[in-house]
């Protein structure tokens, strides 16, 4: 679990990144990044009940990204994010989405 300063809680805080930020896409998710004056960076994760119905697995997915982003917390400087969540992310492990992650940082 991600500490709550390095989370995005507002709706207004989605919107911002949502119409001003940059968009990177994955096969697994798109992330959407906004430069931010906070010297922590906050990341919010949209997963869509398309992407499946069962809360279980909505949950386990965001878990799974909030783990990869907490141990990669240290490349991200002073952004916003926001991962919106593909279908094709549905039983990837952690090691999987992982390299995705640290291949967008790149």
């Amino acid at each position: 679990m991600l500490k709550k300063i390095n989370r995005l809680k507002k709706i207004k805080d989605f919107t911002e990144v949502k119409n001003k930020g940059e968009i990177y896409h994955s096969p697994f998710f798109s992330l959407l990044i906004l430069k931010s004056d906070n010297k922590d960076s906050q990341f919010g994760f949209v997963i869509s009940k398309k992407i499946s119905k069962r809360a279980v697995d909505r949950n386990k997915i965001k878990r799974v990204l909030a783990e990869s982003v907490k141990v990669n917390l240290d490349k991200f400087k002073n952004i916003k994010a926001v991962f919106l969540v593909k279908r094709l992310i549905l039983g990837k492990k952690f090691e999987e989405v992982d390299r995705e992650i640290k291949k967008i940082i790149k």
